[in-house]
């Protein structure tokens, strides 16, 4: 697990390469406190930057840029093979020999003998890397298949740069310094809607981030960029709610998936752990990752009322025989953090969730080195709400969709009364509308989506032009015709797993150091769960079905109720996160939302007359991030 950055200059501008190099390092730092290393090929203009955390063989002999054997590869990777010590026994068949018990140099090893498409296509990790070809004069950038790692590139005229994180770029001299500069008004209305950036947007004009599963290759010749997808994730059959299934079989299948993924994810050098929630998804991991090792420590973060799920997590954790640790910050804690964010994300992120997860990264750090997460189940197995809802509308909402038909044909006078009763944050009206909206498509499950901060509709006026301009959607060719709740969740999986979920795990451990694992991500449960019967994965007691199953065979409980990771947004901006937000409030940078409606929006809040928590925090992460880059 590392920090990576490079550039390639076509034009022979950059005359001080070892300076540029130094400063992208400095920008990477926290993401590989290891060690650092970096390398010029001055024919081919191709600079190479790479920070190290080092987990597997953390000798110097891992160090990188690494050359292959030969010579004609030089790579610097982010990430982790899982199953490289599988691939180095194919390799060592064909007679290659290895100096190093580190996974990049089995990477290396494959490039040379599969080359680099069928390798990605066989190996099971998490990556971002750059890889020099100098045989092909040819430099690779490539991202895993789900997006866990991140991998941002810009483009200036002919020269080229990439890097692990944002702020390695946003120093970069001429030609890249105007192109860099400024804010991408399209990308800015996208945050404000959705609570984060989404790919392949940044929120600076001129950085784009490469896709999931995305592979970019540049010839040096020419400098001709050639984008495109390794792998794209695949889609169930259109009749796969209609199959018939043997659901012992099945779960037996999902179970086994999980287990070889939880296990591969326990190799490590270095100290290793599990976050440890209530959730169905990580109480599995801990289960299988407690067969491997046991005795793990296992790190719940303590939150205020109804937030808190210590209790139960050290219920199983002492079911399991891990150490347990309960997490709890204070106040000065979360303040400290709160201010600090906008160096965590990089980018405008606004999941309230970045500041427990990066207050849960900083406590492990200080004893582990890697941990296991259960991100990726919800998206994989119906999870969420949202699935649930779709997955029932023909055996549950037929008579509601008959009367959300019928509401939208009523009179005013009749359907004024109606839609004026509250239900949840809308009215009666509004219920019914996202009910009928179910089969419509993607567009109606835009409408469903949990956003993490829809600032858009409190602030109709903060940006210019955003009441007359809808933004182009960014996945416009990426989805394929409504098929029920499995198009919705592999919406989840393509845009806001990697949007969101992802990006809150990797910045908030990466920041202080931590690797996190994300066994539902490994290409075996991938691949599994696509395979399932949509009638596999949902019972009465709603999604994830097969997870379920596979608790209770492992002797755990599959009830309690889905919380997510969530923090007590409202009280702490409230009470000790007040003069923190109100200092951002008050800031005099160049800012182009709406100052007036957001303060009052601000008045509202701090009074108790309206709860605009999540509003407000959508434009308090964006105002930290701009006060640090003005």
């Amino acid at each position: 697990m590392c920090g990576i950055a490079g550039f390639i200059d076509g034009s022979g501008r950059i005359t001080d390469v070892s300076g540029v190099m130094a400063d992208m390092s400095e920008a990477i730092r926290h993401r590989g406190p290891d060690g650092e290393g970096a390398s010029y090929d001055p024919d081919r203009r191709v600079a190479l930057v790479h920070r190290r955390l080092a987990i597997q063989d953390p000798s110097d002999a891992g160090r990188q840029p690494m050359s292959s054997a030969s010579g004609r590869f030089e790579i610097v990777y982010n990430g982790e093979i899982y199953d490289f010590p599988e691939c180095r026994r194919d390799l060592e068949v064909a007679d290659h020999r290895f100096r190093t018990g580190c996974d990049t140099e089995v990477l290396l090893a494959a490039f040379e003998i599969w080359g680099i498409e069928p390798t990605l296509r066989r190996v099971d990790g998490m990556f971002a890397f750059a890889v020099l070809d100098r045989d092909q004069e040819r430099v690779t950038l490539a991202r895993d298949r789900a997006g866990q790692k991140p991998l941002l590139l810009a483009v200036a005229g002919d020269s080229i740069a990439f890097a692990s994180d944002l702020r390695a770029l946003e120093g970069l001299p001429e030609p890249f310094a105007t192109r860099l500069d400024g804010i991408d008004e399209h990308a800015l209305r996208w945050y404000l809607a959705n609570g984060a950036v989404p790919w392949p947007m940044s929120i600076r004009p001129g950085v784009e981030q490469v896709a999931p599963g995305g592979l970019v290759e540049i010839d040096l010749r020419n400098l001709r960029i050639d984008r495109r997808r390794w792998w794209t994730p695949p889609l169930p059959a259109d009749d796969a709610e209609d199959r018939a299934t043997d659901p012992t079989a099945e779960d037996r299948r999902v179970l086994d998936a999980v287990r070889e993924s939880v296990h591969r994810r326990c190799r490590a050098d270095r100290a290793l752990g599990v976050f440890l929630s209530a959730g169905l998804d990580s109480r599995l991991v801990a289960a299988l990752a407690a067969e491997a090792r046991p005795g793990l420590p296992a790190f719940t973060l303590g939150m205020p009322g109804p937030f808190d799920e210590t209790a139960e997590a050290a219920e199983v954790a002492a079911q399991l025989g891990l150490e347990h640790h309960a997490v709890r910050p204070t106040d000065d804690d979360v303040v400290s953090t709160a201010e600090t964010l906008h160096a965590v994300a990089d980018e405008p992120f606004a999941d309230s969730s970045l500041l427990a997860t990066t207050l849960l990264a900083r406590a492990a750090s200080s004893s582990i080195a890697v941990a296991l997460s259960g991100d990726g189940g919800d998206e994989l197995f119906g999870g969420y709400r949202r699935h649930a809802m779709a997955a029932n509308w023909n055996r549950r909402n037929r008579m509601l969709r008959a009367v959300a038909l019928v509401a939208e044909n009523l009179p005013e006078s009749v359907s004024g009364s109606i839609g004026r009763i509250r239900v949840g944050r809308g009215t009666v009206l509004d219920a019914l509308r996202k009910i009928e909206a179910v089969p419509r498509g993607l567009a109606g499950y835009l409408d469903l989506r949990e956003c993490q901060g829809d600032a858009s509709g409190l602030f109709d006026r903060s940006v210019i032009d955003i009441r007359d301009r809808v933004p182009k959607n960014p996945w416009d060719g990426l989805f394929p015709e409504w098929n029920g709740v499995r198009s919705m969740m592999a919406a989840d999986f393509r845009t806001y797993l990697p949007d969101d979920p992802l990006v809150k795990i990797d910045r908030g451990t990466m920041h202080h150091g931590l690797e996190c694992r994300s066994p539902f991500l490994g290409r075996g449960v991938v691949d599994t769960a696509n395979t399932l019967p949509t009638a596999s994965l949902f019972d009465g007691s709603g999604g994830r079905r097969p997870i379920r199953s596979a608790l209770r065979s492992l002797g755990l409980s599959d009830s309690g109720r889905k919380r997510g990771f969530a923090v007590p947004l409202h009280d702490w901006l409230q009470g000790p996160l007040r003069p923190w937000a109100e200092s951002l409030l008050t800031d005099d940078a160049d800012d182009p939302l709406d100052q007036a409606t957001i303060g009052q929006n601000w008045l509202d809040l701090m009074a108790g007359r309206r709860d605009l928590a999540t509003g407000m925090w959508t434009v308090l992460s964006w105002r930290a991030w701009l006060a640090a880059r003005s």
